[in-house]
This record gives C-alpha cells, sequence and structure tokens, in this order.
C-alpha cells in the first residue's frame, strides 16, 4: 500500500511532534544571527561571551550523558 504525498508528509509532520521544537528554532534565529553580525564586525570576544553558555551547556549534556553511562554500567555489571 503506497500512501500519498501529502499524507506521507502530514505523517512526518505528526511523528516529529514540530510543536516542540519549532519554538525554540525560531528564538535561536536572531541569536545566530547576532553572533555572525558580531563575527562580520570583528568582535569575536562579544562572539565569544555570547558562544560560552552553549559550550558550557554542551559539556555539562556530555558529562551527564558519560556519567549515567557509566552508572548503568557499574549497576549492570553487580547483577
Amino acid at each position: 500500500m503506497t500512501l500519498s504525498r501529502t499524507t506521507q508528509l502530514r505523517h512526518a509532520l505528526i511523528t516529529s511532534r514540530w510543536q516542540r521544537w519549532l519554538f525554540p528554532t525560531l528564538c535561536c534565529i536572531p541569536y545566530v544571527a547576532c553572533i555572525v553580525w558580531l563575527l562580520g564586525k570583528g568582535l569575536f570576544w562579544v562572539a565569544q561571551l555570547m558562544l560560552a553558555p552553549l559550550v558550557m551547556g554542551g559539556a555539562l549534556a556530555l558529562l551527564t550523558l558519560w556519567l549515567a553511562q557509566q552508572e548503568f554500567k557499574a549497576f549492570k555489571g553487580k547483577r
């Protein structure tokens, strides 16, 4: 059974949960545009200050995932 293009598109939109990620994506556009503008003006230090929370958040997320993985390895080994 083949579905029409509109049905496939509607299914893709429903499964992507676009309502959840649309607003944060729209909020990121001016942020990224501002960083690009600052880099174009040669204000690298201000762009670095604006990127610092993203880098630290990414590092925290990766550290959390790594620690959870280590914890579950230890828990799995005790069984």
